[in-house]
């Protein structure tokens, strides 16, 4: 199977076909993954969110049933509002990102190429997933200037 890739960090290359964008930890790939073949460490993760989210929810209520008019007097309690604020957006995050290996060109919405000035670069892909939903996949790239033109290329960006 003929591919183009790039390279989406030290072990993974981000194949492009006619039909398919992949993430395959092997440079010639001998087969592309099914489109919503995930691993079970992708579950573990989002399990730990929800726990973590729901500990520090249930701490925050509690401190301002305890403290009343003077919770905001105590700092550890500035610490719980910064982190519950943080794992609702990481919780949100999951709910509108995808982690499928594969995605086909066809169902495509819209293709974003980002480089911030403080992260690698990265492919933001909108695309329609199972029932109709919109996702939104998230592919780094370790050089810009291996990934830029093949996106080009292909007409993605």
């Amino acid at each position: 199977m003929q591919t183009k890739y790039f390279r989406v960090n030290k072990k993974e290359y981000c194949h492009i076909t006619d039909e398919f964008i992949f993430v395959s930890n092997e440079k010639n790939p001998t087969r592309i993954p099914l489109e919503y073949e995930l691993s079970e460490a992708w579950g573990i993760i989002s399990v730990l969110n929800y726990i973590f989210f729901a500990l520090i929810f249930i701490y925050t209520a509690v401190s301002v049933n305890y403290y009343g008019i003077h919770f905001f007097k105590h700092i550890e309690n500035y610490g719980a509002i910064l982190l519950l604020i943080l794992s609702f957006i990481r919780l949100k995050k999951g709910f509108l990102s995808s982690n499928t290996p594969t995605v086909k060109r066809q169902k495509i919405k819209s293709v974003y190429f980002k480089t911030p000035f403080f992260s690698f670069s990265r492919i933001v892909i909108y695309f329609e997933g199972p029932e109709g939903k919109t996702l939104r996949k998230t592919i780094p790239i370790l050089y810009k200037k291996e990934a830029q033109p093949l996106l080009m290329e292909f007409k993605l960006i």
